[in-house]
């Protein structure tokens, strides 16, 4: 866990699991500033996914303490209990709002903490530009929404063994989730580019390899032309036509998540020459 000193900024690495339940007095190595510092003891895992009634959902398939489980659904707020929260294992949603699943990946990385990533798709639709995943950003492993019932204790078991869940029977997801709910808030034209952010970012985890390949050889959106097509066709289902005549949104889409992938990778290739 990476703890902040209040005073000068300067960050902190403590032992969670060590500390978890336990009130501490911490004193900055770099300032000498004292701090008094809570390790919560509950969370041991975090669902972090842009829609509510999915992380209700997971909520209701676990017989246990529900404080065991944080939710959330944004990158903003995902950072700030992975930062303060013993977290054992986190379910992410490849579009959440506020940051690419990547991007979460390589901060938790980065810091070195020993968290199991299960990612899970943004837009329910069984067959739509799917396949199996050959690269998962360096998560762990995914899960597709309707497989959630009977596959997520199971894995969360084989990922965190020490954890205490139990499945209890429901109806299917694939009864419950029919379809990403939109802001009913925004216009046409806002309502398009969240679509096509969430149908890019269900895009980009099924075909990584192929993004990743398209951003070196420049040849991204014709590399990626059926799927992208077939996002179109989505998009189609729930935006007016006259709006979808205005710009070509699922490419706009890919275009700002190929911008970071891309931002990405260079740092990845600095690391390593560095």
């Amino acid at each position: 866990m990476i703890i902040a000193c209040p005073k000068c900024q300067k960050k902190l690495r403590i032992d969670a699991a060590k500390y978890a339940g336990k009130n501490l007095s911490l004193t900055c190595r770099n300032c000498t500033q004292n701090f008094p510092f809570v390790v919560h003891a509950s969370s041991k895992v975090l669902v972090a996914h842009g829609e509510p009634e999915v992380c209700q959902d997971i909520l209701d398939l676990c017989c246990q303490d529900l404080g065991e489980i944080l939710t959330c659904n944004d990158a903003d707020t995902a950072r700030q209990y992975l930062g303060c929260h013993a977290v054992s294992a986190l379910l992410l949603d490849v579009a959440l709002p506020g940051a690419f699943p990547f991007q979460l990946i390589e901060e938790i990385q980065r810091r070195g903490e020993s968290i199991k990533i299960i990612l899970l798709p943004s837009v329910y639709n069984r067959t739509a530009y799917k396949r199996k995943p050959s690269s998962l950003y360096g998560a762990d492993a995914y899960l597709e929404l309707h497989h959630l019932p009977d596959r997520l204790i199971p894995l969360l078991h084989e990922l965190v063994p020490e954890l205490s869940l139990k499945s209890k029977p429901c109806c299917a997801m694939s009864d419950k989730v029919k379809g990403r709910a939109l802001p009913v808030d925004a216009d046409a034209r806002q309502q398009a580019e969240e679509l096509s952010r969430l149908l890019i970012a269900d895009i980009a985890l099924y075909h990584q390899e192929q993004i990743d390949l398209g951003i070196v050889q420049k040849d991204l959106a014709t590399r990626l032309a059926s799927q992208l097509e077939e996002g179109r066709r989505m998009l189609a289902c729930r935006i007016p036509q006259a709006e979808l005549d205005r710009q070509d949104y699922i490419l706009s889409a890919l275009e700002c998540f190929a911008t970071a992938r891309e931002r990405e990778l260079r740092a990845g290739e600095e690391d390593c020459h560095g």
